[in-house]
C-alpha cells in the first residue's frame, strides 16, 4: 500500500504544484499593483474636483486671515497640516477637525499628542511601538515624575515613561488596531532580521531577493580598548574607511548611523562630509541604500543595544547593511550579538580587522603577549605605551641592516636638541626651555649625531585635554621650523610600524638625493672650472652644462 499511495500522492502534489504555477504566471502583480495605485489616485483626484474646484478656482489666502476666517479657508482647503504643538493654535480657537491623522506616533510627547487631539473629533493615529519613543531630557523626566507622584497619575498617562502612541494602548484598552504588516523598503535579507528578532515574523515582506551577494557585512576590530572617550572610537572610523567603503564600489546613496553625538561629529570630520553620519534619533523616517552601523562600545552597553535602536538602524538600509563593531567577547542574546549570527547564518561576511596597532597589547586579553614582547627590551617609561612604542622602534632597528647606524633615545628635553636662541616665538621659546619638555623618543644618526625623526606617543590626553593640545601645538611648530619631522603615534590609532618604516625610508630617500645633488653641484663646478680654463688658452668649448 505505501509504495503505491506515496508515489500518487507524489504526482497529484506536482499536478497541483503545476497548475497553481500556471495561474501565477498569467497575472503580473507588479503591473496590477501600479494599475490600482493609479485609478484609485484617478478616483481620489476627480471626487476632490467635483467638491472643491467647481468653479475652475480657489481663492488665495494670506496668513492672517487663516485665523480670522478658519471656517471659509477649510471650505476650500481641508486638509491641513501641522506639527503636533501647533495644531491647536493654528486655525481659530473654535475649530475642529473631523479627523486628525498623526504620524510616528511613538515620538510623539503626551503633552503635545494631547493638544493635537483636542481640536478633532476622530483621530488616526499611526506608529509603531518597536522603534524610537520620543526624547524626554533628564530635567523634564525629573518634573514630569514630581508630578506623576504628587497627584498619583495612573502610569499610562506617565509622561516620563510614555509616548503618545504608548499611553493611547495603554489606557484605551479596546482602541481598534489594525498592523501594517506589508514592508516594501528593504531587501529581504536586511528585514527579515527585524521581522524575526522585534515583530514575530508578522512582517509581509514586499520586496525580492535576486540573489545578490554580500547584502550584509560586518567587520569586527581586534580585542581590545578601542572606545579613548565614552562614546568616540577611532578604530571603527578607521574600519569604515579602510575596510567597508572599499567593499562598496558602485553605492553612491552612502549613510553612517552610531548612537552617539561624539561619533558622529568624529565621523563627518574624518571625511570632510556634514551629513555623512547622524545618530540613530536622527535617521528615524530616513533610508539610504547601503548604512553602515558603528556601534562604538568595547562593551555593548544597554543603551546601544536597545531593540528599538537596533531596530530602526538595521532598517534604514535599502540594499545593503554594514555593521562595524567590536571584537570583543559580548554576552549572547544580545541584538548586537544575534545580529551578527544572523549575518553568518545568511552566509554574509562577517570579518576580523586587519587594522592592528602595537597598543592592542594594553587590553587585559594580551596581557602574557604584551610581557613576552617587552620582556626583549629595557623599560624606559612608567607608561605602558611608551615601553610597547619603545620596545618597537627597536624591533624595527634590529630587523632592518639599512637601519644599522640609527640609534633610539627617549625622553630628551628640546633645549637639548635645539637651539633654543634661534626660536623666534617667545612663547615657543619658553616651552622649549622648560625643564620638563621633552620628546618621547629621538632616533639618531649614530655617526654625524644629527636628530633624524622625533616621536611621541599620543594617549587620550591629547585628544580631550585643551592644555595637552596647546603644548602639541607649540611641539609640533619647533619641530616644523628646525626642519626634523616629528611623528604622533596615537594610541587609538594602528599600523604604527609601518608608519615609522614608512618615515625612516623617507628620510632615508631624502639624505640621499642631498648626497646625490651634493656630488653633482661640485661635478659641474669642476666642469666648469675646466671649460673656463680651456677657454682662456684660446679652445672654444660649446658649454651644454
Amino acid at each position: 500500500m505505501q509504495s503505491n499511495f506515496y508515489p500518487t500522492k507524489i504526482n497529484e502534489l506536482k499536478s497541483e504544484i503545476a497548475e497553481v504555477s500556471s495561474k501565477l504566471d498569467t497575472y503580473n502583480s507588479d503591473k496590477l499593483m501600479d494599475s490600482l495605485k493609479k485609478e484609485s489616485m484617478r478616483v481620489l483626484k476627480s471626487s476632490l474636483s467635483v467638491q472643491y474646484a467647481k468653479d475652475g478656482n480657489r481663492e488665495v489666502f494670506v496668513k492672517d486671515d487663516i485665523k480670522g476666517r478658519s471656517e471659509d479657508f477649510l471650505k476650500q482647503y481641508p486638509v491641513v497640516l501641522s506639527t503636533t504643538f501647533s495644531a491647536r493654535n493654528c486655525m481659530s480657537q473654535d475649530t475642529l477637525f473631523d479627523y486628525i491623522i498623526m504620524d510616528e506616533a511613538s515620538q510623539v510627547s503626551i503633552e503635545t499628542g494631547f493638544l493635537a487631539l483636542t481640536c478633532a473629533r476622530n483621530a488616526v493615529i499611526v506608529g509603531d511601538l518597536q522603534q524610537l519613543p520620543n526624547v524626554v531630557t533628564t530635567d523634564d523626566k525629573k518634573r514630569f515624575q514630581e508630578v506623576y507622584k504628587r497627584y498619583k497619575i495612573p502610569s499610562g498617562y506617565n509622561c516620563a515613561d510614555n509616548s503618545l502612541l504608548s499611553s493611547l494602548c495603554s489606557v484605551i484598552a479596546n482602541v481598534p488596531q489594525q498592523q501594517l504588516s506589508e514592508h516594501y523598503r528593504c531587501h529581504p535579507k536586511i528585514i527579515n532580521y527585524c521581522n524575526q528578532k522585534f515583530y514575530g515574523g508578522k512582517l509581509v515582506i514586499m520586496t525580492e531577493d535576486h540573489g545578490e551577494e554580500d547584502v550584509l557585512l560586518a567587520v569586527k576590530s581586534p580585542q581590545g580598548n578601542h572606545k579613548k572617550s565614552e562614546h568616540y572610537n577611532q578604530r571603527e572610523i578607521d574600519i569604515i574607511e579602510k575596510e567597508i567603503m572599499p567593499k562598496l564600489q558602485g553605492f553612491d546613496d552612502i549613510g553612517v548611523i552610531t548612537p552617539y553625538k561624539e561619533q558622529v561629529e568624529y565621523i563627518n570630520s574624518h571625511f570632510e562630509k556634514e551629513d555623512f553620519a547622524a545618530t540613530v534619533h536622527k535617521y528615524q523616517g530616513r533610508e539610504n541604500d547601503v548604512i553602515i552601523l558603528s556601534t562604538v562600545d568595547d562593551t555593548i552597553s544597554d543603551f546601544c543595544d536597545d531593540s528599538n535602536m537596533v531596530n530602526v538602524a538595521v532598517s534604514r538600509a535599502v540594499k545593503k547593511f554594514c555593521l562595524a563593531t567590536t571584537g570583543n567577547e559580548q554576552k549572547r542574546g544580545g541584538n548586537i550579538s544575534d545580529l551578527l549570527d544572523y549575518i553568518r547564518y545568511n552566509r554574509c561576511e562577517v570579518l576580523e580587522s586587519n587594522l592592528h596597532s602595537i597598543f592592542d597589547y594594553m587590553y587585559d586579553a594580551y596581557s602574557k603577549e604584551r610581557e613576552a614582547f617587552l620582556s626583549k627590551y629595557k623599560k624606559v617609561s612608567s607608561y605602558v605605551s611608551e615601553n610597547l612604542t619603545y620596545a618597537l622602534i627597536s624591533k624595527i632597528l634590529e630587523e632592518n641592516p639599512c637601519f644599522s647606524h640609527i640609534k633610539v633615545v627617549s625622553h630628551i628635553p628640546l633645549r637639548h636638541i635645539f637651539d633654543t636662541s634661534k626660536i623666534e616665538l617667545a612663547e615657543e621659546r619658553d616651552y622649549a626651555n622648560h625643564c620638563n619638555t621633552h620628546t618621547d623618543f629621538l632616533l639618531v644618526n649614530k655617526v654625524t649625531k644629527l636628530p633624524i625623526i622625533a616621536i611621541e606617543t599620543d594617549g587620550s590626553d591629547h585628544l580631550n585635554n585643551e592644555e595637552q593640545k596647546r603644548r602639541d601645538r607649540l611641539k609640533d611648530s619647533i619641530f616644523k621650523s628646525f626642519g626634523i619631522p616629528l611623528l604622533r603615534l596615537s594610541t587609538s590609532g594602528y599600523g604604527e610600524e609601518q608608519k615609522i618604516l614608512s618615515e625612516l625610508q623617507r628620510q632615508s630617500s631624502a639624505s640621499e638625493i642631498d648626497e646625490i645633488k651634493s656630488s653633482n653641484d661640485k661635478l659641474y663646478s669642476k666642469l666648469k672650472d675646466i671649460i673656463e680654463s680651456l677657454s682662456d688658452k684660446g679652445i672654444k668649448i660649446i658649454d651644454c652644462l
